[in-house]
């Protein structure tokens, strides 16, 4: 049940990631099998104690690989120690292997250590670990019986060992691209999330600067010709005293409309906008809305609250889906934001603070709650909710 909900929450990176890594380790018991089935009429001299070992010659290089092998696929750098480990174990067991007295088990011996030892080369690509194993190929076709019935088997042997060299370096290659491309994904998907937060946020800028802008240019203007006016003992100084007061009456007004939402902020586009926002994120929308017989004033105030709602699961939350609900039954409105993939502790931000202050002169409540990793936000206004304009 809790590897199931963890599959549920995780995102792309994480199922990809544990899929390779489990997809790897049973490679672990793939050298043991083979050194250990090797039937006794082939292993010559091979001995009980002697294929034990060899057993564990190969187990302990698997490991040592698999474990280089799990830090690339994670996404960490090797460190000194990795590759002293990773090399010393490959080179021992080649050394074992080589020196043992055991017969024809020596060649599948090499050929899986050389397999595991070269693996890792995958995540540099083709240039590193062609070269190197056609160098190994060439050293295990010399080690091995080949080299007595004359040089066509030997070029035999050589190739053999060196497409079994490619193919397994050539496979885990495959398995960290596909890994680091779902990782690449999954940033792209988090930096437009981002910049889609960012765009709505300089839209919000450039309409205060438009408002602000005009006007205190305005007011400045007409505040000089005042003071001029003044100064010459002209009546209409108070004309143009007046004039600068209403700019400024009417910007104040303006600003006001535009930080509670009044100025262009439809429920139906914003919705719309969330849907496109949380997909962008990779995070699954279920949207079900009755938007049609709403005041103006009851559909400002529940596009905001998907607004506020939407950007507080793409910028705080692991979510892979949510549901957003508006409803109107028995004279109230309903907005209700869910989503799963929430953490940590329950906050209290700026954000949701202000949302809840826009609400209060409609008469609307906010709510939000969270429980085993689900968060839900709602918002409760009455059907018929008009706000008066504030004078100045």
């Amino acid at each position: 049940m809790a590897l199931h909900r963890w599959w549920r929450e995780a995102d792309d990176v994480a199922r990809v990631t544990l899929y390779t890594r489990c997809s790897m380790f049973p490679l672990a018991a793939v050298g043991p099998f083979v050194v250990g089935s090797i039937p006794a009429s082939r292993a010559g001299e091979i001995t009980g104690p002697v294929r034990t070992t060899l057993v564990a010659v190969v187990l302990a290089v698997s490991v040592v690989v698999l474990y280089v092998l799990d830090r690339l696929v994670t996404g960490h750098s090797l460190r000194r120690r990795d590759y002293w480990v990773w090399g010393g174990a490959v080179l021992a067991g080649a050394l074992i292997v080589s020196l043992a007295p055991i017969g024809n088990a020596r060649g599948p011996g090499l050929v899986l250590i050389a397999a595991f030892g070269l693996a890792p080369l995958g995540g540099w690509g083709a240039r590193y670990y062609v070269p190197v194993g056609a160098v190994v190929a060439v050293a295990i076709a010399l080690q091995s019986d080949a080299r007595h019935d004359g040089p066509g088997l030997m070029f035999e042997v050589a190739f053999f060992v060196l497409a079994v060299l490619v193919a397994v370096a050539s496979a885990v290659q495959l398995s960290l691209w596909l890994v680091n491309v779902v990782r690449r994904l999954a940033d792209a998907d988090r930096t437009r999330a981002e910049l889609a937060v960012a765009e709505e946020r300089l839209r919000f800028a450039r309409d205060l600067h438009d408002i602000v802008g005009r006007d205190l240019s305005a007011i400045a203007m007409t505040s000089d010709l005042a003071a001029e006016l003044a100064r010459r003992g002209r009546p209409e100084a108070a004309e143009r005293a007046e004039e600068a007061r209403n700019i400024a009456q009417e910007s104040l007004r303006q600003v006001r409309a535009a930080v509670r939402g009044y100025r262009a902020v439809d429920l139906r586009t914003e919705l719309e906008g969330s849907a496109a926002l949380l997909r962008s994120a990779g995070v699954t929308s279920r949207i079900s809305a009755e938007v049609a017989t709403l005041p103006d004033d009851v559909r400002t105030a529940a596009a905001w609250v998907v607004r506020e709602g939407v950007t507080n699961v793409v910028r705080h939350s692991a979510a892979t889906l949510c549901r957003i609900e508006v409803r109107e039954q028995d004279g109230n409105v309903r907005v209700r934001i869910e989503n799963d993939g929430a953490s940590g502790p329950l906050g209290h931000g700026s954000g949701l603070a202000g949302l809840a202050e826009r609400l209060r002169p409609l008469g609307g409540e906010l709510t939000f709650e969270q429980r085993d990793g689900v968060f839900v936000l709602c918002a409760d206004l009455p059907a018929n909710a008009v706000v008066e304009e504030a004078r100045v």
